[in-house]
């Protein structure tokens, strides 16, 4: 069993069984797969487990539809119009099954973090508790800002999702999505984020099997439409065989390069299921075994729609330069476009039910896991005190899910003016870049956690261990997530991102300072 204490004036003490530090106080636990965290003094006897409050209602199969669902929204049916006209078909498809395999070291370095901590919360836990210990006096203003940044990071993600559906919504009701009117996008996104916060007031285990019935019909919609694809009679290899993007650059390097911190962010979000842990049973071998299905199961979603849009038909720049449209028309290189150039208008406006369908249940996903990681940095009193309180019946966050509601509507509402005005040229790619950013920061960061916990705590239980013994396995798989994520977040990105992705992280100093000196 592993009990995390953490101390508000100490730092971080880690418990393991048969290895207690001499200054560590021992703590009763309800249960030997939770982290427990004590706030005040290491003497006080008012234990509490992150999550230990919460209702267990999620099963294997749950946490990897969850981890599924919380990361397909719209950019898997959506974003392909835009990677297309940056790279070419070929270079938007290699932007993705290069970001799969980059993801794929963070997975198993995931998954052992996931092993060690199943607590509410887990990705900010797991880099709270290793700072720390790294370094003492600072790690915590660091672990702090690390949530911050993924919290950030949701909360950004999902305002991006919500620009989506309000491109989608207008295109199909006004022709295009600069026709609509500027009222149209705040009311859409509002009902999007409320709807899927009542949604949230229910009991976890009905809350998961909902998700696990949308997630389906997702992968339904992405099988149905290759399988359209496939059997079209205009569908050619030559189609995807363009090396150049649709302005006439030939370096397919570059192409995709730029492209692939939109990918990337297509990818952030793989540790979802980790946020339930305690909600899920034996998380300790249920959640690391979600991630790594996640990641596969994503991987072919999003490989597989592009492929099939790109092998279609040919493409060339839509008027404003912006996006892939089908030569000679106006139907844009996404999912619903396609099938009703294919098939006809109903198969359209089936197709965007199944979209709209996707993105609200992504957002009703995605508000289920940030609250888990807004209640876990409220325990560790560095957050307000109230997201930790739980709905009397249902066992769920209830006020940190309102307030993440407000907060998500507020940002997505806020790029949609940004949008309209002409300020930023997209919404949509403008948020996604920047939450690619923001999440290859997170990557780098999940390797040296890794590692710092290897020598810190080398008993510690990891019931999903990468390397049988000794720490190179470790390391290789820590330095090989490392390059290419550095190489994203500060060679790829641009500089409008990066400094979007500064700022938001800055933002988290003076809400760090605040609680602290409260604390």
């Amino acid at each position: 069993m592993v009990n995390l204490i953490l101390d508000s004036k100490e730092a971080v003490h880690v418990e393991n069984a048969g290895s207690v530090d001499k200054d560590t106080t021992v703590s009763k636990s309800n249960g030997p797969d939770n982290a427990m965290l004590k706030a005040g003094k290491t003497e006080t006897k008012n234990d509490k487990q992150i999550g230990s409050n919460m209702q267990v209602g999620i099963s294997s199969i749950g946490a990897w539809m969850l981890g599924v669902g919380a990361n397909i929204g719209s950019f898997a049916f959506l974003i392909h119009a835009n990677m297309i006209a940056q790279a070419g078909p070929l270079g938007a498809c290699a932007a993705w099954i290069v970001a799969a395999l980059m993801t794929v070291p963070l997975a198993l370095i995931l998954a052992e973090l996931s092993s060690m901590f199943p607590a509410a919360g887990g990705p900010y836990v797991y880099k709270y508790v290793a700072l720390k210990r790294l370094i003492p006096g600072m790690g915590e203003l660091l672990g702090f800002l690390t949530g911050w940044i993924f919290w950030i990071f949701l909360i950004s993600s999902y305002s991006c999702m919500s620009n989506g559906l309000v491109n989608l919504l207008s295109a199909n009701i006004w022709g295009t999505a600069q026709a609509s009117p500027i009222w149209f996008g705040p009311v859409v996104i509002t009902a999007l984020f409320g709807g899927a916060t009542v949604l949230n007031l229910m009991q976890i285990s009905q809350a998961t099997k909902l998700n696990t019935v949308f997630t389906l019909m997702k992968i339904l919609l992405a099988l149905g439409f290759v399988a359209l694809v496939v059997f079209s009679p205009h569908s050619s290899l030559t189609n995807l065989w363009q090396t150049t993007n649709l302005s006439g650059n030939g370096n397919f390097f570059t192409n995709v390069a730029v492209i692939l911190p939109l990918a990337i962010g297509g990818f952030s979000g793989i540790e979802m299921a980790g946020c339930t842990a305690s909600e899920t049973k034996d998380a300790r071998k249920s959640v690391p075994r979600a991630i790594m299905m996640t990641v596969a199961t994503i991987t072919l979603m999003y490989v597989g729609i592009c492929g099939a849009i790109c092998f279609a038909q040919p493409y060339v720049l839509s008027a404003d330069k912006t996006v892939a449209v089908v030569s000679g028309t106006k139907f844009l290189a996404t999912l619903p476009s396609m099938s009703a150039h294919l098939l006809g208008p109903v198969a359209g406006l089936i197709a965007t039910a199944g979209v709209v369908l996707s993105i609200v249940s992504c957002g009703f996903s995605g508000l289920l896991v940030a609250a888990r990681t807004s209640y876990s940095m409220a325990e560790t009193g560095l957050f307000p005190k109230v997201f930790c309180e739980l709905h009397p019946k249902t066992k769920v966050p209830q006020y940190a899910l309102v307030f993440q509601c407000i907060f998500m509507a507020g940002i997505g509402i806020a790029a949609y003016l940004l949008g309209k005005t002409g300020l930023v040229p997209d919404a949509y790619s403008f948020l996604g870049s920047t939450c690619g950013f923001l999440y290859a920061l997170l990557a780098l960061l999940y390797g040296v956690c890794l590692m710092g916990l290897r020598y810190t705590d080398p008993d510690m239980a990891r019931p999903f261990r990468l390397g049988k013994s000794g720490n190179s396995i470790a390391w290789l798989f820590a330095i090989g997530s490392a390059i290419p994520f550095a190489v994203v977040a500060f060679a790829c990105t641009g500089v409008a991102h990066q400094l979007g992705g500064a700022v938001l992280l800055l933002l988290g100093v003076p809400v760090y300072g605040y609680y602290r000196w409260r604390k």
